[in-house]
């Protein structure tokens, strides 16, 4: 029997539910949280879930990628009672189905029911991602698996793809599953960063150009198109391409033929594309710099790759799984990490993504030396930085750090970075600004000289300043 999950918190809703299931034959369960909702989504295989936008725990598009990563990987159908172009966006990107507005009526919430089911029947049980190749990827979260079934389900189709995200999220690596996994993987897979080249070249790299094209093109060169017949060509950053390009490379997506630059004939390549993007291509269109009909054939199908930050445990597998090569790249044995750099990599927001902690990690093992263990003091500046700052602003320090109540009240502030906090903004008058940095910079003083057990010449080291600046600080926090 096929289960309906509603999460709305309005009763009449929930009525109009349990009568299209008496109806219909479907079993319904009906919650009125986000949290209640995505707590029997991981518990119950559903194949449909009506979401609403507006509940008492939160926005309902938060949870849309979600409810889809649950067992089952259920359809979400967001319903709303305010239309919203800008929330329709959302709600398609994250994974959703349709976009509902209320007041949802009985013939219309029937059919979507009725819609979902015929796509499910025919589309069959989900991918097997455990035996999909994927070279690189690594974790085992909801949002990650959410993102290999679609490539999965893409991957044999050979049909465009569009990679979106925010960057360091692994596009390539994503680009080069759907590759691997597609009938084409014995053919080449070609890479053009349109983010690297200047206007001039790209239609040169894209499309080829023969010998006296333009100025010092002293021999013909072969374009990626070119170069991917038969195989896959990724597209990275194709929000790049310029506007008086589109229009030659969406003839080429259409027909398959091509001109190289100064050619007077025709040449034919079969390949699979896949670009990817970190830029808002939709708005790009609305501004005039991107043809709506290309973004049209780019999105065939569009897989939305997950932040690091969304990954929950996934960011500790990768930890792992770099601390291996990079020791190996290093010819050294494989570091240990301290509890304290554990928790400091979970807190960390990872606005670069996997990228960004690849690039940490290498940093912090060639920091530890040949010290067996890499604690939370070998990581780059800004991101202890950086979780000082949230911790101030949260009222929750690093909890794995070696800092204390007592090392607070003995530190050259005399406060704690919460009761800090809490005082400042618990005045009748708002602080100020300068008042606010002031706090900040007391506790990051203060926390600074905790880790280096007072010792300036440390201090001043993992603070990045000269012993005189850092002098200069304590001084002021002392005010």
């Amino acid at each position: 029997m096929n289960r309906v999950l509603l999460v709305d918190d309005e009763p009449l809703v929930h009525v109009l539910f349990a009568d299209l299931a008496e109806e219909m034959g479907f079993e319904f369960y009906g919650v009125e949280t986000l949290e209640e909702g995505l707590a029997a989504a991981r518990t119950v295989c559903f194949d449909i879930v009506f979401l609403d936008v507006l509940l008492p725990d939160g926005n309902g598009l938060e949870g849309v990628a979600g409810m889809r990563g649950c067992p089952g990987g259920p359809e979400v159908v967001v319903i709303t009672g305010f239309g919203d172009p800008a929330g329709a966006r959302d709600a398609l990107q994250a994974g959703g189905w349709k976009y509902l507005q209320k007041p949802l009526g009985f013939e219309m919430t029937r059919q979507a029911i009725l819609e979902v089911l015929r796509y499910r029947a025919q589309a069959g049980p989900l991918p097997d991602i455990s035996t999909m190749h994927r070279e690189g990827i690594r974790g085992e979260s909801r949002e990650l698996n959410r993102s290999l079934r679609l490539v999965a389900e893409a991957a044999p189709r050979s049909v465009n793809v569009l990679l979106t995200g925010e960057t360091g999220t692994g596009k390539e690596l994503f680009a080069r599953a759907v590759h691997d996994n597609s009938g084409r993987r014995t053919g080449p897979f070609v890479v053009l960063d349109c983010a690297a080249l200047t206007p001039n070249l790209i239609a040169s790299h894209l499309f080829g150009h023969v010998r006296g094209a333009f100025t010092g093109a002293d021999r013909a060169r072969e374009g990626v198109i070119a170069q991917a017949d038969g195989g896959t060509l990724f597209l990275d950053e194709v929000g790049e391409l310029p506007l008086e390009i589109q229009a030659a490379f969406l003839r080429t997506l259409e027909t398959g033929r091509f001109r190289s630059v100064g050619g007077k004939g025709e040449s034919v390549s079969d390949f699979r594309l896949v670009a990817a993007t970190n830029r808002d291509l939709d708005g790009l269109v609305e501004q005039g710099v991107f043809r709506a009909d290309l973004l049209f054939r780019l999105r065939t199908v569009g897989i939305r790759l997950p932040a690091l930050r969304d990954r929950g445990g996934d960011i500790a597998l990768l930890c792992d799984f770099f601390n291996e090569q990079i020791c190996a790249g290093f010819g050294i044995p494989v570091k240990r990490f301290a509890n304290d750099f554990s928790e400091a990599v979970r807190q960390y927001r990872w606005p670069g993504n996997v990228r960004e902690l690849l690039h940490a990690l290498e940093l912090a093992i060639s920091a530890s030396g040949r010290a067996p263990e890499v604690s939370y003091r070998h990581l780059p500046l800004h991101i202890r930085t950086a979780i000082a700052v949230d911790g101030v602003a949260t009222g929750t320090p690093l909890s794995a750090a070696p800092w204390s109540q007592s090392q607070a009240e003995s530190s050259p502030a005399g406060i704690s970075a919460k009761d800090g906090l809490e005082e400042l903004l618990s005045r009748d008058i708002f602080p100020t600004l300068k008042e606010y940095r002031e706090t900040l910079d007391r506790v990051y003083v203060e926390r600074l000289l905790a880790e280096s057990r007072g010792v300036m010449t440390r201090a001043a080291a993992m603070a990045g300043v000269s012993r005189g600046y850092l002098y200069e600080l304590v001084k002021k926090a002392k005010k």
